[in-house]
Order: structure tokens, then C-alpha cells, then sequence
């Protein structure tokens, strides 16, 4: 399989709120939002948070797309950290089961890295739930090292999230 990488376009929200929704049906434990909670949304939200993460100088969203099907196979984004001026946030993280294991994860995440060195960010984080092993491994293999910052999980506080800075950042 090839896929292509690339910033996501204001016009494509339905393709965009599809992945997201499958995302929370597929890893429903690795996102701070649930699936009933993303189909209550209204579609004009939608619709502003694909202008802004096409358009914005601060933050962006990022697709894989499968180059035979023209399927959205995995997305990621990265913005400004809303606790913690001059960092920014990897988030929004899914691949679909199909591309896992593929370059699509690392294609991605270098992506929200080079977008973030475009800003003058200082820093870059991200979040990833205490349970998950893969991940984990996945960003320290990309160079990503435990902080050691932790909080509880939105919508399980018996699992953390740790706190995860790019160490090549900057």
C-alpha cells in the first residue's frame, strides 16, 4: 500500500468527523471525548475546525490517505498547548486498523513535528494514556521521552495520561 500525507482541507469535514467518530469506536479509551459526545457536535463546528486546522499559522491537522482507495487511513494534529504558552500539543492521534504497521504513524507525527517548528513554539508535547503500551513505544521510538507529568484521564480517573516532550524539538 502507498499512502500520502498531507495537511487536511477545509472542504473535507465529513471525511474529517467520519475518521473521528471511527476513531472513537475503534480506541475508545485513548481520546478525552466520546463517540456520543463527537455525534452531538454540530456540523457547523465541524465545519470551523476544518477552516482553522487548514488554514491556521498556529495549529493544523494532518490525514494519511490510502493513494489507491482516496480513504482517510489515519490523522493527527498538533496546536498551541492551552495550559502552557510557547508549547505545542500533539493530539487528535488515530490510524485505522488497516494501515497500523505501516509508515503512516511515522509520516504523521513528522509532519505535526515539522509544522510546529514553523510556529514559535518552544516545545512540543503530547498526551498518551497509561495503558498504552504501543504508543508509548511508537513515540519514544520517534523521540518523544516520559516527563514524568502525569494527570488523571477525563473520562477515567483510575488511568493517567503521561506527559511526553520531543526531546529534538528545538
Amino acid at each position: 500500500m502507498a499512502y500520502s500525507v498531507r495537511r487536511t482541507t477545509a472542504d473535507e469535514w465529513r471525511d474529517y468527523r467520519e475518521l473521528r467518530l471511527a476513531a472513537l469506536i475503534d480506541s475508545p479509551t485513548n481520546f478525552g471525548q466520546t463517540h456520543e459526545q463527537a455525534l452531538a457536535i454540530p456540523d457547523e463546528t465541524w465545519q470551523e475546525r476544518a477552516r482553522t486546522n487548514a488554514t491556521s499559522d498556529l495549529q493544523a491537522f494532518f490525514v494519511a490517505v490510502d493513494d489507491t482507495t482516496g480513504k482517510l487511513v489515519g490523522m493527527w494534529g498538533v496546536m498551541p498547548h492551552n495550559a502552557h504558552p510557547g508549547v505545542h500539543h500533539v493530539l487528535g492521534v488515530y490510524v485505522r486498523p488497516e494501515a497500523r504497521g505501516t509508515e503512516v504513524a511515522r509520516l504523521l507525527n513528522q509532519a505535526c513535528v515539522d509544522f510546529a517548528r514553523t510556529t514559535d513554539a518552544k516545545d512540543l508535547t503530547l498526551l498518551v494514556r497509561d495503558d498504552n503500551d504501543r504508543g508509548r513505544r511508537f513515540y519514544e521510538r520517534e523521540g518523544f521521552e516520559l516527563t514524568g507529568a502525569k494527570q488523571p484521564h477525563n473520562l477515567d480517573p483510575s488511568h493517567n495520561l503521561l506527559e511526553m516532550r520531543y526531546q529534538f524539538f528545538r
